[in-house]
């Protein structure tokens, strides 16, 4: 990893598809350079899918919801039931298992209130295993950022070569 490679992530998580010659120039590379380290990022598995967003009002989702959840203190398998009704469910795009108050957070973009009501009574009311959930609608975006803060690698690099200059 070194300055070049985090660069080629900064750019590919800003915009996917940018062609090799694109991500050459803005890189200051060359795109068999890109190329080659492009296909070592995914081997490494720094880069693991390209995706296109999609603007969630245009594809008629614009009722963004965070769903908090409690579950009751049951076994390993309501859990792993209650996860797989999750990830079932078209209408939610992310979940994860958290620590604290609640036991998951769960997101997802809604047509109307009603479709969130029908899936929250299918997920959620009719669950033995969901002690509560409450949920929070985005009313406004005041960050949506997918990429991933590269500065640590960045001080990585720059700390390990200050010790190669001291040896």
């Amino acid at each position: 990893m070194d300055k070049l490679d985090i660069r080629i992530l900064s750019a590919l998580q800003a915009d996917g598809s940018l062609t090799q010659a694109q991500l050459a120039e803005i890189t200051n590379s060359t795109p068999s350079t890109c190329l080659r380290r492009v296909h070592r990022l995914k081997q490494a598995g720094y880069l693991t899918r390209c995706v296109y967003l999609t603007d969630p009002k245009m594809l008629e989702r614009g009722v963004k919801a965070f769903i908090t959840v409690v579950t009751k203190d049951q076994g390993r398998h309501d859990f792993m039931a209650f996860i797989e009704r999750i990830a079932q469910e078209p209408s939610i795009n992310m979940a994860y298992g958290t620590t604290g108050d609640v036991d998951a957070i769960v997101s997802g973009n809604f047509t109307s209130l009603e479709e969130y009501r029908e899936v929250c009574e299918r997920l959620f009311d009719t669950d033995p295993f969901v002690e509560r959930y409450t949920t929070l609608f985005a009313v406004q975006a005041l960050k949506e950022k997918t990429a991933i803060a590269t500065d640590e690698l960045e001080r990585r690099i720059v700390v390990k070569k200050n010790l190669k200059r001291r040896k």
